[in-house]
């Protein structure tokens, strides 16, 4: 028998998710999708409210890792924090099983945990506009760039849509101007 850790039970929780939705996200669900007792679920999250809470912070983890492989990977790495934000929601939106329908869930069920979001987007905005010739327009692309993230993990928007690829090429092409 594999060893089921943290990281594991995250994604069989982000799993019910996506296979379920949201309302069916329970402890007994996670549980069983990761082939543990529910008292074995409990051992390594301690409530429903603390496997929530990891769900938001793996979502946010993995945005941030992916801002910082576009920021490695670019020409004068470090000189601007915009263009590496909006491709890591860019890829995020292309991958159907990275999209954090969990944080849907995690919020749906306690409001609470958009704190760390917040606190997320804030630093983005003051590193991104901070370090942009100009702030206001940086701020416009990175919510422009948001709003299309969150149409399509909320499904308003068609994910083979042309449209997506040509607003990617166009907002870069904006941060490129502004950084």
């Amino acid at each position: 028998m594999s060893k089921i850790d943290k990281t594991a039970i995250v994604r069989a929780a982000e799993e019910v998710v996506r296979e379920r939705g949201a309302r069916k996200l329970t402890l007994d669900a996670v549980a069983a999708k990761c082939g543990l007792s529910k008292g074995g679920l409990l051992h390594h999250f301690s409530s429903k409210q603390v496997l929530l809470k990891a769900m938001v912070e793996k979502a946010i983890e993995r945005e941030l890792q992916i801002a910082a492989e576009f920021t490695d990977d670019r020409p004068g790495a470090g000189q601007g924090e915009l263009q590496p934000r909006i491709d890591a929601l860019f890829v995020m939106m292309e991958d159907e099983k990275s999209l954090p329908r969990a944080l849907l869930a995690a919020v749906a069920e306690d409001p609470s945990l958009l704190e760390p979001i917040r606190a997320k987007e804030a630093k983005i905005r003051r590193e991104a506009c901070g370090a942009s010739k100009d702030p206001e327009l940086a701020q416009i692309l990175l919510f422009a760039a948001r709003g299309l993230f969150l149409g399509r993990v909320l499904g308003v928007m068609d994910p083979e849509d042309p449209v997506f690829e040509r607003m990617r090429k166009r907002l870069l092409a904006l941060a490129a101007e502004v950084e």
